[in-house]
């Protein structure tokens, strides 16, 4: 259909969120990283207390600390300045440097600074890139798959490989999308594996912010695939991305490689589970396992059971593009009206689903999806869901009204499951209440 845009001079309650954010989130699947924001103190800040809010776990993210006069002057003193703290310090694996929209309007080169700093110092055994990611164009979407990408890129050049590389055809690399919580990618890897192969995903957010007690402080991820796996995924025989997103950073590896990749522009619903095991039995000949053919039937029977708190029910959902196409399948295989569907910003995939969507803010999705039974999105929507009388699924990020969201699971069977249950009993809740309210004023 087509994708559409109210005409206003301002955003009122914003639904999209900085790319910055996003190339943190993906440096956090990496083990022994550290991100630094090459820009003013804020611009770290605000996505750590965000992504602490989410998680509840700590977040590894370092700051050049950029002040006007430092802009004016020579911003890369700052940044050089950062770069000797953390490697005297903490000595990271990985380092990536994100430029905010501070150090891009003021033109800095610190592509070029980065190159002189890694020979001059002839830094060898690790892997630092960086990345571009202002916060007035695109969102954490787009900043999550531009920093895989640069990553990608990095390891394709630390390597040396062009081509020329020893195929395993029984492993294969993960793309998950930025949507994905740590408890989707630990489902996808599980998934994966039950069909014989090594399973390799960049960046792995399941072991990093899945909630985990480790002893002592590390000012450095903890958890996440380690330099030496990124590596050996390179040898990948195939390439799966989650998310439409991820498309480009596979397409980096195909181009580079040679690696063939597959995108799953949904992993959410019957149809979407049934794509990805058809395909992992065809590449594999292996069957597929017994588990998920009984989680099939169990899906199927909750599908059925919930009909009538679904029949009739009209939705609207605010979230991220790649997740905006995702529930939006899930929410047509359950016959549910979808009144609005909010994005950040417009993306192909989301030219390509066949409703309407609208790029706007919360205050559009209050608007558009007047009257509307189930809200999904963000914690930043629940005042908006209470003034139009909507039951509210919480999803995408950030989540804080929720203990555990981060470990919630939406692809597969299970995850269909699990989510049309809570659906389900919240338009029940609502209408309990409905009808008690009801009661009580005649």
């Amino acid at each position: 259909m087509t994708v559409k845009k109210r005409s206003k001079p301002v955003s009122v309650n914003p639904l999209k969120i900085g790319q910055s954010l996003g190339g943190i989130l993906a440096m956090q699947g990496c083990y022994r990283a550290m991100p630094v924001v090459h820009g003013s103190q804020g611009c770290s800040a605000f996505p750590k207390a965000l992504l602490t809010r989410h998680f509840r776990e700590p977040i590894a993210v370092q700051t050049s600390a950029l002040q006007e006069m430092d802009v004016i002057f020579d911003a890369n003193r700052n940044l050089e300045e950062a770069l000797n703290a953390v490697l005297s310090k903490h000595r990271p694996d990985i380092i990536g440097i994100i430029g905010t929209e501070l150090t891009d309007v003021a033109g800095v080169d610190y592509q070029s600074m980065l190159k002189s700093y890694k020979r001059e110092r002839n830094m060898r055994g690790g892997l630092a890139f960086s990345v571009t990611l202002p916060d007035f164009r695109g969102s954490l979407e787009s900043g999550f798959s531009v920093t895989v990408e640069a990553m990608v890129d990095e390891l394709i050049q630390q390597a040396g490989l062009r081509g020329q590389r020893n195929v395993n055809s029984r492993q294969i690399t993960l793309l998950p999308g930025s949507y994905l919580t740590p408890g989707d990618v630990m489902e996808l890897k599980e998934i994966v594996s039950s069909f014989g192969f090594e399973v390799i995903a960049l960046p792995d957010i399941s072991t990093s912010l899945s909630g985990h007690l480790l002893t002592g402080f590390s000012p450095l991820t903890r958890g996440g695939v380690p330099l030496d796996s990124m590596l050996q995924s390179l040898q990948s025989g195939l390439t799966i991305a989650f998310g439409a997103s991820m498309e480009r950073p596979a397409r980096r590896l195909h181009n580079a490689l040679g690696t063939p990749y597959k995108v799953f522009q949904g992993t959410m619903g019957l149809k979407a589970s049934d794509e990805l095991l058809n395909f992992l039995h065809q590449i594999s000949g292996v069957p597929v396992p017994i588990r998920y053919c009984w989680q099939r039937e169990n899906l199927l029977d909750c599908m059925l059971d919930a009909h009538f708190q679904f029949a009739g029910v009209s939705a609207l959902a605010a979230l991220e593009p790649d997740h905006l196409r995702s529930v939006s399948e899930w929410l047509d295989e359950l016959g549910v009206e979808q009144k609005a569907l909010i994005t950040s910003y417009e993306t192909p995939a989301v030219a390509e689903m066949e409703r309407d969507v609208w790029v706007g803010d919360l205050d559009d999705a209050e608007v558009l999806g007047s009257g509307a039974d189930l809200w999904i999105g963000s914690s930043h929507g629940i005042a908006g869901a209470e003034r139009i009388g909507a039951a509210f699924l919480a999803a995408g990020f950030p989540i804080w009204n929720e203990l555990g969201s981060y470990m919630n699971v939406s692809v597969g069977y299970r995850g269909a499951m699990e989510w049309t249950n809570k659906a389900g009993n919240l338009l029940m809740r609502r209408e309990a209440e409905h009808r008690e309210s009801s009661v009580r004023h005649r």
